[in-house]
């Protein structure tokens, strides 16, 4: 930070103390740093050993006291991002972890779109399935095999209020899909074809 911003900081930080009270917000605002501005986004900083501060920092009063006496030094309404540590390098890793938060949030949600979607078909049903039983824990036990065959049903059910069943074809893709659970739970397959529409007929 440069001599005029740490001069602007001083000021607005004696402001802000003048309008409040309290032994622990004063202590806050002491370690509070302003680490850099861009354009209109000011960065303060609090020490590692102060974080614990960021609760009296964050209170609208108070960051609404420190967006006005900024305002009134640099004439525009700036943006307030409030990190962990005091320096330049602190705000670049800030900002390498947003980065990376955000890319694994889109990486999330296109992982949760295509599940969507798959889910949607019989060959995306399919391939659930499979890896439903994959992880299935000790597969290998009746008890276990008998609650991934209980689960599956109820996904086959619900897919067939999604994805209809309108021809020789499609009835061909949903025995794939019961083929698959029977094969999966070792269960003959018109039981599981059986459980299926008695569900369905029960819920009628």
């Amino acid at each position: 930070m440069n001599n005029d911003m740490q001069e602007v900081w001083k000021l607005v930080r004696e402001k802000v103390k003048a309008k409040v009270t309290g032994r622990t917000l004063y202590q806050a605002l002491d370690r509070l740093t302003m680490v850099t501005m861009e354009g209109e986004t000011v960065v303060l900083g609090l020490p590692s050993d102060s974080i614990q501060f960021v609760g009296h920092i964050n209170n609208p009063t108070v960051r609404n006291l420190i967006e006005q006496y900024l305002s009134e030094a640099y004439g525009f309404r700036p943006q307030i991002i409030l990190i962990e540590g005091t320096t330049l390098s602190d705000w670049q890793l800030h900002l390498r972890k947003q980065e990376e938060l955000r890319r694994l949030s889109e990486q999330g949600t296109r992982k949760r779109e295509q599940e969507t979607r798959t889910y949607h078909t019989w060959d995306g049903l399919y391939e659930q399935l499979g890896r439903k039983f994959a992880e299935t824990p000790g597969r290998s036990l009746a008890i276990n095999r008998a609650r991934y065959l209980q689960e599956a049903i109820q996904m086959v059910r619900e897919a067939l209020t999604r994805i209809p069943v309108e021809s020789e074809a499609d009835e061909r893709q949903l025995n794939r899909v019961i083929e698959r659970v029977a094969n999966n739970a070792e269960a003959p397959s018109v039981l599981v074809a059986w459980l299926i529409l008695s569900d369905k007929s029960d819920e009628s």
